[in-house]
């Protein structure tokens, strides 16, 4: 399914590896050097400023590509557009591939640009065909299929998070649709969503077969924590109801079941803390950090408890008191989970470094030189052997 070479993606982990351990001190310039050699990779990968200037220079090109074909299909009127539209999406896609496969891209900036002009410009034709009239349920399984194959194909994590968003936006278009029923649950099957995403992206994430998928899962699992919040955040949850819904609120009115909504805006946050304190997971411990801001916001957005000044003081002071406790807390390993991410990270590239060495270093079995007695060679050993020894 992936458009690469897997054996040249492992390569580049591998050199990617090496490289770090390099800055870390872990081997040396010579083994650093070994290691690359003998893991080779032909996939052309700037750096970030060639990335940014070769994204920008793929743009330029087609965009005055397509402001050309544009003047020679002016009298075509909205067919013309559509047609345009989908020809040029196609050929940017060909075009894709063939600076994939052919010319070894690899997020090079150049490609990411292709995929985005090729995405674009369907939904540009297929915008211009309905009139715009296709509707939010049709768009979203349209925007989800799309970025779900640009995902899978080239392991883009932009992608992987536009497919998030419209799987989402999918469940919401086919929820409110159910009536009065569906637009109670919408929440909830937001949420279960979301975890769902997060769960699954965890699970893929330690099978060694999509391992080049490992960035998007990881950004899966943190996309998903933060909209598992986002959907039964109660400012959310209250300020969409009242504006799609209609419910017509008043200031300091609250929504049916709203007590619901603020146990989730305010046990979330610490939930995922403890998680990930508990289960050594990284993303969650993050997500939890981050939203202890907006437990704040939203306890300071309908109850003036002080003016904005002390609240915002006050909510930056326990945010940092607790990233406080919780640095204090790993400074000393917890079975292998600490603060020195850094340090935990490149500890184990060491070993897989150290690894590769021994590999590459003691693949041959060195010969004894004349006097030397060579060991090794007999059958027998103990009682009961058969006579070779």
């Amino acid at each position: 399914m992936i458009a690469y070479n897997s054996k040249e993606l492992d390569n580049i982990s591998i050199q990617e590896e090496a490289t770090a351990a390099l800055e870390k001190e872990c081997i040396t310039a010579e083994e650093h050097a070994a290691i690359v050699a003998a893991h080779p990779s032909s996939l052309y990968t700037p750096n970030i400023f060639m990335r940014i200037g070769l994204f920008i220079l793929t743009s330029i090109i087609m965009l005055f590509s397509s402001g050309l074909f544009a003047l020679m299909s002016l009298g075509g009127g909205d067919e013309g557009i559509t047609a345009l539209s989908f020809i040029l999406g196609i050929i940017s896609y060909i075009v894709l591939e063939v600076m994939v496969r052919e010319k070894k891209h690899h997020k090079s900036g150049a490609d990411s640009a292709l995929m985005w002009w090729a995405s674009v410009s369907i939904l540009v034709g297929i915008g211009v065909a309905t009139s715009g009239d296709l509707g939010i349920l049709a768009w979203s399984l349209t925007v989800l299929l799309l970025s779900l194959w640009f995902t899978l194909r080239f392991a883009d994590v932009s992608m992987s998070i536009i497919a998030h968003l419209a799987f989402l936006a999918t469940l919401f278009s086919i929820s409110i649709r159910l009536g009065t029923a569906g637009r109670i649950i919408t929440p909830f099957l937001l949420m279960g969503a979301s975890l769902g995403v997060y769960l699954l992206a965890g699970k893929l994430s330690r099978i060694h077969t999509y391992r080049h998928y490992r960035r998007c899962l990881e950004v899966l699992k943190a996309l998903g924590l933060l909209t598992l919040y986002v959907s039964g955040n109660y400012f959310v949850v209250r300020e969409v109801s009242n504006e799609m819904f209609g419910l017509d609120l008043q200031p300091g009115e609250s929504i049916p079941g709203g007590w619901i909504f603020w146990i989730f805006t305010v046990v979330l946050p610490p939930l995922y803390i403890y998680l990930g304190l508990r289960w050594k997971d990284r993303i969650l411990l993050i997500a939890g950090l981050i939203l202890l801001a907006a437990i704040v916001f939203t306890i300071r957005y309908y109850h003036s408890v002080a003016p904005i000044e002390v609240a915002m003081t006050l909510g930056g002071a326990f945010m940092i008191l607790v990233a406080y406790f919780v640095t204090k807390y790993l400074k000393e390993p917890k079975k292998g989970f600490t603060a020195a991410g850094d340090d935990e990270k490149h500890a184990l590239q060491r070993l897989q470094i150290e690894a590769v060495i021994i590999s590459q270093t003691m693949s041959h079995t060195p010969q004894p030189t004349q006097g030397e007695v060579n060991f090794g060679g007999g059958t027998g050993s103990g009682g009961g052997a058969t006579g070779e020894y």
